[in-house]
């Protein structure tokens, strides 16, 4: 046996007689309960028994002072601490204890654990991320991945916060409360809470996904089939959206101060509900400028928000030394035979795009004839032709167009 097999050992020998102690559950059991593969960290390092008992006194939020009486008949408040968490959140211990007499009153804990550190944390407890929402995210969620813990108490979502270390504070301050808030990413919070399959929401885009959802409901499912957990997440969302785009951040910049939406159809009001869809899920961030248009044709949304959008693109192109050129919207497009012209046949593609004026059109052609391959893009439009060009370095089918260099607006190179 290896030095640090030994100090694991050591370390689960020491987890088991505490929990044994803790709960009632006999050594043997405890230890077994110790080295259970959900029990050795999915998320992140496997979480001590003794964490989770000394929290329960430690914390602040959890516990409250134990008072005594002096010679003189004086009440004062000692140096110890004893916790008012119960099953049902805080201040409940006397009439609700929290549950940890057999295997899974631990196990639950563990698990409600390792899904908070599936969100990102913050500084602060917040108050879009309270404990009786994320029980019944855990409850659906454990239930739809792992087919058990179908039941998770306000408390335990508490206490597996707290022996986390997150951010901590009752919904009530200086009161009697059973919830409390924790310091998580509210908007994960909410992307989660909407996923649970009674919430009847539908999220379309996914760049608000809590960073280890994905990796530890996979692990989870691993867990069901097999018996066996992966190796640790190494903290990376292989397949995390994008939160932000310098087009992005160009176009939020422009919402009116005082929060307002404006004028119906006006870039206040598109951006304020470019805004509101992001926060709400219903469609992700426009990582190019011309991506704005085919999220507003998702949405169905009236013309006037699509001309705004086309506006905001064009003074974008125009105005940020960050444009790397745009694209406008294909309007139509057509492929035909072609008998060749000797060396053997093929098909002719032809792809017609808004100029960007909106006056004419921007057209593709490609020539795919066998010996007379020919590939052309041009700007059908007098005036645009005479205001923008194609930017180098793209490919025909690639075509991105930047203004001219002194046309009006036009940040200098």
């Amino acid at each position: 046996m290896t030095k640090s097999n030994h100090d694991q050992d050591r370390e689960l020998q020491r987890d088991a007689r505490a929990w044994s102690t803790f709960s009632g559950m006999n050594y043997t059991a405890a230890l077994r309960l110790m080295k259970h593969p959900l029990a050795q960290g999915i998320l992140g390092e496997r979480l001590s028994a003794r964490k989770l008992i000394s929290v329960l006194s430690d914390n602040a939020v959890l516990s409250e002072p134990v008072w005594d009486t002096d010679d003189s008949g004086t009440d004062f408040e000692t140096d110890e601490r004893v916790t008012h968490l119960g099953d049902n959140g805080l201040w409940s211990a006397e009439e609700h204890p929290l549950r940890c007499s057999n295997e899974d009153d631990y196990l639950v804990v563990v698990v409600t654990a390792e899904l908070l550190r599936a969100f990102s944390p913050t500084a602060e407890p917040q108050e879009d991320a309270y404990s009786y929402n994320l029980k019944h995210t855990a409850e659906e969620f454990f239930a739809q991945y792992l087919g058990d813990f179908s039941y998770v108490a306000n408390g335990t979502a508490i206490w597996a916060a707290a022996a986390l270390d997150l951010p901590l504070a009752a919904t009530v301050p200086d009161g009697y409360t059973l919830n409390a808030n924790l310091g998580l990413e509210p908007l994960q919070v909410d992307y989660a809470r909407r996923t649970r399959r009674n919430s009847g929401s539908t999220i379309r885009a996914h760049h608000h996904r809590p960073p280890g959802f994905l990796y530890l409901a996979s692990a989870l499912e691993e867990y069901r089939e097999t018996g066996a957990v992966p190796e640790r997440w190494n903290g990376v969302d292989e397949k995390a959206e994008p939160l932000t785009s310098p087009f992005h951040e160009w176009l939020v910049a422009q919402v009116n101060p005082a929060g307002e939406r404006g004028v119906l159809g006006s870039r206040e009001s598109l951006v304020h509900d470019y805004r509101a869809g992001l926060a709400d899920g219903d469609h992700g961030v426009a990582r190019q400028p011309e991506e704005l248009v085919d999220i507003l044709r998702g949405l169905n949304a009236a013309e006037m928000f699509l001309s705004a959008a086309r506006e905001a693109i064009v003074d974008w192109a125009r105005t940020s030394p960050e444009s790397t050129g745009i694209r406008t919207e294909s309007i139509d497009w057509s492929r035909s035979d072609h008998g060749g012209w000797g060396a053997g046949g093929g098909d002719v593609e032809r792809y017609e795009y808004l100029c960007l004026c909106g006056e004419g059109t921007i057209l593709e052609e490609h020539d795919n004839i066998l010996g007379f391959p020919e590939h052309d893009v041009r700007i059908m439009c007098r005036r645009c032709d005479a205001e923008w060009q194609f930017v180098e370095g793209h490919s025909v089918r690639d075509w991105r167009v930047e203004p001219k260099p002194g046309q009006p607006g036009v940040e200098a190179a």
